[in-house]
């Protein structure tokens, strides 16, 4: 066997090297389907992963049960981050911008809730790092968008849906029509 392996090292090193090839030209093949590249499709574009978790840690934060006692359904949570994501896809359409100072005074009427109103950079830290198990960055972001959103629902209370609640639903499922989300089902 070792003098058969020593005569045809080249065919053995060669029949190993396709082997390999092979077997990671198929796991790289298998990774870039199109299922598993993004969770899903709003408004026709893919949504990154990364936007999707984005917005689900910003509904876990600031849209909460409305009884605390009872923690939200995984469904439910799923889908209030689908509907963030197509509101904040429709926002940044129609170029709603929300400015450093408006996050600033939002972290901080947030900030004053429980305390005092005033606070350092290493209490913010610790703020957000203890209370919302976020990196300060992530969670300016995720403010951000929420921000943009409740404005974009402003304007079209106002505009659109005649300052009622029932305009607005009307309008939101209208949006959600013509966004035609897709959401593909989790990798096995």
């Amino acid at each position: 066997m070792l003098k058969f392996l020593r005569k045809k090292t080249k065919v053995v090193i060669w029949t190993v090297m396709i082997a390999f090839i092979t077997w990671g030209g198929y796991a790289v093949s298998v990774q870039f389907e199109e299922t598993n590249r993004s969770p899903g499709r709003i408004f026709g574009k893919e949504v990154s992963f990364r936007d999707h978790l984005l917005a689900y840690r910003a509904v876990q934060i600031f849209f909460a049960h409305p009884n605390p006692e009872e923690p939200s359904k995984p469904e439910e949570i799923e889908a209030r981050t689908w509907e963030f994501l197509i509101l904040s896809r429709e926002a940044k359409h129609r170029k709603i911008t929300v400015s450093d100072e408006a996050v600033r005074q939002e972290i901080q009427r947030l900030f004053t809730q429980g305390g005092d109103g005033v606070f350092s950079s290493d209490q913010y830290l610790q703020w957000v790092r203890g209370t919302f198990r976020e990196e300060p960055r992530d969670f300016e972001n995720q403010l951000r968008e929420h921000l943009r959103i409740r404005k974009l629902l402003n304007q079209v209370r106002e505009k659109e849906a005649g300052n009622s609640d029932e305009g607005l639903r009307r309008w939101l499922t209208q949006l959600v029509v013509r966004a035609k989300p897709e959401v593909y089902p989790p990798r096995p």
